[in-house]
């Protein structure tokens, strides 16, 4: 093919691709919940036994009946309330409900006001919840309080899907035993209220249908397509394919909560006759949230060809695809486009200026061999039998205190400090327990909310759990505000690549004798890429002190605590804070340091490379970074000026030690002056 020809087939590719960039952008506008009214349901009822819940308030404005209860012979009375409209959203449900109010109360014979004991039970789908109150008599003197629940959790286990048709019901089980009249009052006061944190509507986003292997959807491969894979079908479409040397299909998943998330196989390519095609070249991107994974043959036979996608049971995912034809080196997947090395973005939150930064040293022996050195002279000198008092008892005597506390107690306390305590861990060891962690989690078989549960935690500490790291610092670079920020050295040069790639050889789970193959290797792949680098990115962005160090090595000590977490729903971060930083300073911090855009790449090629694509937040600065102590501890001695002392008790020696060794002089020019020696006065 000629050039002219191979630069027009580009440049009508490049065209073909920003035709595409809307389709894979598409995202279902699916309202904030499925349940009707914003996530609001009314108890209503026309009768006693004719309740429902609805999205607004409707129905009888208030129940009542009359009891002849007693102790010996309690009466219960049942309500059921089943949601209307039915549910029609695929959903997932919240961890607390947001609140339950049912303003049922009963009137005793003799006129008392009693809040009677009450049993709720919520089934939504699979899961079921129950709650209790106690009878309760309500004083004449107090306002009635209806029943009320918030913030309370629900009883899900790992069913926290919702499905179209699932039952939705509210049973009310009131026990009496006063005679007395009751009423439900309605219209309002007893609703409860479901904040859905996703849902979207399943059935108009699976817009391919009717397809199947027997009835694919005819269609040409280089135009945008878009669907939903719904439990286990099949979406297939037909179309012939040209010549060409590299076919191109680019598939974009949307982003789902983890439970739905359908498995991403390489999609069936057969030709009508039934020949499966070869295996493809595959890369995989993380662009966010949302997957996109790009498929490429070579020199395919010119022929109709069906394409399929198979979906798992009880999954869902909405994609978009189109194809691309073209001619080698002109596609969009090759080898050359990866960079050799994929290195952690490091000094991405630097808010100073790095030129201006200090150099940080550990304590070391030489100051306290100095000393001892020094004090050992002074100590010599200020206490021979000839010093006088007063340089004895009022120079050399606090000189060589100050010496000691300052030149040797001091130092010695930071030597001390230095060191790697028991219990604690470096970044080498937080970095490879992240990722051993991240390696476990991905593995097939593990619960969906044990993978959300260890990957939003910060660093992988889970709530309760107590970080414990040594750091070593080789410069602090002065901010603003008169705070200095740590610049870790470990982090300069750190190949992400190298790090995953060998967690990979570690497990044991890369198959084949090229490329990372399996399913699980994949997602750990992509997993870590993304995890590591946001725990790095909030570590930095925490290693601000408020003084200059005086020592190179820091300690961390904390607490991780349960928090709001950022990120989407089905990948969540940070999602645990140190104890001591408070839930509004963390959200503030999370929504200033979350990059623009993250993209994780993975190319399954001759040979595994991994690139990292990351624009950070504009948003960052000095006002976001906690003034709270979280736990960050500089290796100190003994006193907060240790050094400043020992300077001191060396100046007072030495003045001390030339005063007395002036005064020896003078004392033994005097003592020859009245004893002068004779010349021979012995011959």
């Amino acid at each position: 093919m000629s050039m002219k020809n191979r630069k027009a087939l580009l440049l009508s590719s490049l065209f073909l691709l920003s035709l595409m960039i809307p389709i894979f952008t598409f995202s279902a506008q699916a309202g904030i919940t499925s349940l009707e009214g914003g996530g609001a349901m009314y108890l209503s009822c026309q009768s006693e036994n004719d309740c429902t819940l609805t999205p607004v308030s409707m129905g009888e404005g208030k129940l009542s009946g009359q009891s002849f209860a007693s102790t010996l012979q309690p009466e219960t009375i049942s309500f059921e309330f089943d949601a209307a409209p039915a549910q029609q959203h695929l959903a997932i449900l919240p961890e607390q409900i947001e609140s339950l109010i049912v303003d049922f109360r009963h009137q005793t014979e003799t006129g008392g006001l009693l809040r009677p004991a009450v049993d709720f039970r919520l089934i939504l789908g699979q899961s079921v919840t129950d709650w209790s109150f106690d009878s309760e008599f309500v004083p004449s003197s107090s306002a009635y309080e209806p029943y009320t629940l918030e913030d309370e959790s629900l009883d899900l286990g790992a069913k926290r899907v919702l499905w179209k048709d699932a039952q939705i019901r509210l049973i009310m089980v009131v026990t009496l035993d006063r005679p007395g009249t009751w009423e439900l009052n309605l219209r309002g006061p007893s609703k409860i209220e479901i904040e859905i944190p996703w849902s979207v509507d399943a059935d108009a986003a699976n817009v391919d249908e009717p397809s199947s292997t027997t009835q694919p959807i005819a269609s040409s491969f280089d135009t945008g397509h878009r669907g939903a894979l719904v439990s286990d079908d099949w979406d297939c479409w037909s179309f012939p394919i040209e010549e060409h040397e590299v076919m191109t299909l680019i598939v974009d998943w949307e982003a789902v909560p983890i439970e739905l998330e359908q498995p991403h196989e390489v999609p069936n390519l057969v030709t009508e006759s039934g020949r499966l095609s070869p295996q493809p070249e595959v890369v995989t991107e993380l662009v966010d949230d949302d997957l996109r994974i790009i498929y490429r043959w070579r020199n395919l036979p010119v022929n109709d060809y069906n394409l399929c996608f198979r979906g798992a049971p009880d999954r869902f995912q909405e994609y978009s695809w189109a194809g691309l034809f073209g001619y080698e080196s002109s596609g969009p997947v090759v080898s050359g486009d990866f960079s050799s090395e994929s290195l952690y973005p490091s000094g991405t939150v630097l808010l100073g200026d790095e030129s201006e930064s200090y150099a940080l040293k550990e304590q070391g022996v030489s100051v306290l061999l100095l000393s001892i050195v020094m004090l050992g002279v002074f100590l010599l000198v200020g206490f021979r039998p000839t010093t006088s008092y007063s340089l004895r008892f009022g120079i050399f005597l606090p000189g060589v205190i100050f010496l000691f506390i300052g030149g040797v107690l001091h130092p010695l306390w930071s030597i001390a400090d230095e060191v790697q305590y028991e219990d604690e861990i470096t970044i080498d060891d937080l970095i490879e327990m992240r990722l051993q962690q991240l390696w476990d989690v991905s593995a097939d078989g593990v619960p969906d909310q044990t993978l959300v549960e260890h990957t939003g935690a910060t660093w992988g500490m889970l709530a309760g759990e107590r970080l414990q790291l040594r750091l070593s610092i080789e410069r602090a670079v002065p901010l603003q505000d008169n705070r200095w920020q740590l610049i870790v050295p470990e982090f300069e040069e750190l190949r992400l690549d190298e790090l995953i790639f060998a967690q990979v050889a570690k497990g044991g789970q890369q198959t084949g004798i090229q490329g990372v193959q399996d399913d699980h290797s994949v997602r750990f792949v992509l997993l870590a890429g993304r995890s590591l680098v946001l725990d790095l990115l909030m570590l930095e962005a925490l290693l601000v002190v408020d003084e200059l160090p005086s020592s190179s090595v820091f300690h961390i000590d904390t607490v991780m605590v349960e928090t709001r977490s950022a990120g989407s729903f089905n990948t969540p971060v940070w999602s645990t804070r140190p104890v001591s930083i408070s839930e509004k300073t963390w959200i503030g911090l999370q929504g200033t340091l979350f990059p623009q855009q993250i993209t994780i790449s993975l190319c399954d090629c001759d040979l595994d490379l991994l690139d990292v694509n990351f624009q950070p937040s504009r948003g960052f600065d000095l006002n976001y970074i906690p003034e709270e102590n979280w736990g960050l501890q500089n290796a100190d001695g003994i006193l907060p000026y240790g050094s400043a002392l020992m300077w001191l008790g060396m100046l007072l020696g030495i003045v001390a030690s030339t005063a007395e060794l002036r005064r020896y002089q003078k004392a033994q020019t005097m003592a020859q002056s009245f004893h002068p020696l004779r010349e021979n006065q012995w011959a």
